[in-house]
C-alpha cells in the first residue's frame, strides 16, 4: 500500500474510522490481497465527508478499476446518486460490473468501457463532483475536459497526486518514473495558479487534490 506519511501516522489515523458494512469491508481486504488499487482508507474517509456536506447528485469518476470506489460512494451517499464512471480495461470494467451488481448499485452506477480521453468527449451530461484516479500523466487533460461538464462551483478530487513523495523530492526519483514525476508535477503547478481554481493539495493516503470550480 503506498503511503506518504509516516506508518503508524497512517495505521494511527485508519484505526479511528469506523469500517463499513461487512461486505465492503471484505471487499477492500480482496481487492488489497490481490494487489487491486483502490482508495485507502484515510482518502475514503475524506471523500465520504465531503461527500456528505456537498449531497451531489451526479458524479462522474475516471478510473473504475473493479468498481470499489464508486460503490464507496454510493453507500456513502444512501445509493442517493447517480454515478457514471469510465474504465479503459475491458477485463477490469466486465469485474466491475459484477461488482456493482453484487452490492445492488446498479440502479445508480453506470460504467463506461472507453479511454476517458476520448469518452470525456461525449459526454454531454452535468455533473457535481468529478473524482479522476486514473492514469497519472493524464490528470490535465482529464480536468480540461471535465470542467466542461461540471456545474458551477463544481469540485474534483483527485488522488495519488503525490506518488509516493515522488513529486516532492528529486533525490527518490528513479529513471523510469521521471515523467510520470514531471507530468504530475506540471498538473499540481497549473491546478495550484489557474484562478479558475480553487485548490488543496492534502497528504493523506498516496496524496489528495481538491479542487473548487470557482463560479466565474
Amino acid at each position: 500500500m503506498d503511503t506518504i506519511t509516516r506508518e503508524y501516522i497512517q495505521t494511527y489515523i485508519q484505526s479511528l474510522i469506523e469500517n463499513e458494512s461487512d461486505a465492503l469491508e471484505k471487499f477492500r481486504e480482496n481487492c488489497v490481497e490481490n494487489h487491486r488499487p483502490i482508495i485507502q482508507k484515510e482518502v475514503g474517509q475524506f471523500i465520504k465527508v465531503m461527500l456528505n456536506i456537498l449531497k451531489p447528485k451526479k458524479i462522474l469518476e475516471v478510473g473504475t478499476n473493479v468498481g470499489f470506489s464508486s460503490i464507496f460512494m454510493c453507500n456513502s451517499l444512501n445509493k442517493d446518486v447517480d454515478i457514471l464512471s469510465i474504465e479503459i480495461n475491458e477485463e477490469v470494467f466486465n469485474e466491475a460490473i459484477e461488482n456493482i451488481e453484487k452490492f445492488g448499485c446498479q440502479k445508480n452506477i453506470r460504467v463506461i468501457n472507453d479511454d476517458a480521453i476520448n469518452a470525456l468527449d461525449y459526454i454531454t451530461e452535468k455533473f457535481d463532483i468529478a473524482f479522476i484516479d486514473a492514469a497519472k500523466s493524464h490528470y490535465d487533460k482529464f480536468l480540461d475536459k471535465i470542467i466542461k461538464i461540471l456545474n458551477p462551483n463544481g469540485v474534483i478530487i483527485c488522488d495519488n497526486v503525490l506518488y509516493k513523495g515522488l513529486i516532492a523530492n528529486d533525490d527518490l526519483v528513479v529513471k523510469r518514473k521521471r515523467t510520470i514525476v514531471r507530468n504530475m508535477r506540471e498538473f499540481l503547478d497549473y491546478i495550484s495558479h489557474d484562478k479558475r481554481f480553487e485548490t488543496s493539495i492534502i497528504p493523506i493516503g498516496d496524496g489528495v487534490a481538491l479542487i473548487n470550480l470557482k463560479n466565474v
